[in-house]
């Protein structure tokens, strides 16, 4: 029984220390502006998901024929700068500008179908 416990030690150490040589911590220190970068891209991004959860552009988006999982990926699958950039024109808008904001999720859909990036129109 000790034989046992003894050679199931030594495995067990001999495996832990294999995994420290085989993947060794890395551990890197992020500045102030990259910090608030990544943060201000969370928030651009948590903005356009709510304005694609309000129901009158659901309803919008639905009426044109667009799959709202769909358009919930392709907003997720949005680099930094697209986020920033539809944000920018959603902000520029006057208030209650529901259907240019729809307007403006349609297009990008559009140019992302149009790039091969998503399949949101191949139903019809």
């Amino acid at each position: 029984m000790t034989s046992i416990r003894a050679i199931l030690a030594g495995l067990c150490s001999a495996s832990l220390l294999a995994m420290g040589m085989l993947m060794p911590a890395q551990a890197a220190m992020i500045s102030n502006p990259q910090s608030q970068q990544a943060n201000a891209e969370a928030v651009e991004r948590a903005e356009l998901v709510a304005a694609l959860q309000r129901k009158d552009v659901q309803k919008q988006l639905v009426a044109l024929g667009v799959d709202m999982e769909a358009a919930q990926e392709r907003v997720n699958a949005l680099s930094a700068e697209e986020i920033a950039q539809l944000n920018h024109a959603i902000a520029d808008m006057p208030a209650g500008g529901v259907i240019e904001v729809v307007g403006v999720v349609f297009v990008v859909l559009l140019v992302l179908e149009l790039l091969g990036v998503t399949n949101v129109f191949t139903s019809f």
